[in-house]
């Protein structure tokens, strides 16, 4: 199947599955001095050329593994814990910073995936019990890519090190989205981080959500189970 999944007789797009993603929100300051740790996907990319987005990306299969630094990680189901995994991981490949606390990682645990190693080298604690399940979105159907993504909310207190660009995001820094709108940006990103900026705000409203396009700018939102 090529990347526009098309029939090559009838030319008739098929259904594309979805694959896992997971995206990290980082927010710090308030008011006016708010600002988001976001990208810029480079041109030369096929999937969403030009756009600003939060780091993330597919979970991947050593998304599964534990990390040595893992505490207080029951409060997330395995799959979002999958998910939270591949934020981190994501963040840290795209944006190369961290996001934990500072703290001893126990010599005899020093092995696991490259990420889980990264943190263990910079003494950093992966911060999961810090973060907050925001929703999830998934890309409509007969897109040649599909994503269901799972958005997780942290604050940028708890990130360590400095955002750089890397080969997958460009113009990679905190950007002051309380004084100036970030573009260009998708919609799906743009309620996402309505939704997490409320949630900071003390928003403590229960129902993670699932949001979908089901026509041009049209959006359809429904309840998901938190695992």
């Amino acid at each position: 199947m090529n990347d526009d999944a098309l029939d090559p007789v009838t030319t008739t797009p098929k259904p594309v599955r979805a694959r896992d993603a997971a995206s990290l929100i980082l927010l710090r300051g308030e008011g006016s001095d708010l600002e988001l740790l976001a990208g810029r996907r480079p041109m030369s990319v096929r999937f969403m050329p030009g756009v600003y987005v939060f780091p993330g990306g597919a979970v991947d299969a050593e998304d599964r593994l534990p990390w040595q630094s893992e505490i207080d990680t029951d409060i997330l189901p395995p799959r979002l814990m999958r998910s939270a995994r591949a934020a981190l991981r994501e963040t840290w490949e795209e944006a190369g910073v961290f996001f934990g606390r500072r703290g001893a990682v126990t010599e005899g645990l020093r092995s696991g995936p490259t990420v889980a190693e990264a943190y263990a080298r910079a003494g950093v604690i992966a911060g999961f019990d810090r973060l907050r399940y925001v929703g999830r979105a998934i890309t409509p159907a007969r897109v040649f890519r599909r994503f269901n993504t799972r958005f997780f909310l942290g604050d940028g207190s708890n990130v360590i090190g400095d955002p750089a660009a890397t080969d997958e995001l460009e113009d990679v820094r905190w950007h002051p989205i309380g004084r100036q709108e970030l573009e260009p940006f998708r919609d799906v990103s743009q309620f996402m981080l309505a939704r997490a900026i409320t949630m900071r705000g003390g928003d403590r409203s229960p129902p993670p959500l699932f949001y979908t396009v089901a026509g041009k700018r049209r959006i359809g939102v429904c309840r998901e189970a938190a695992g």
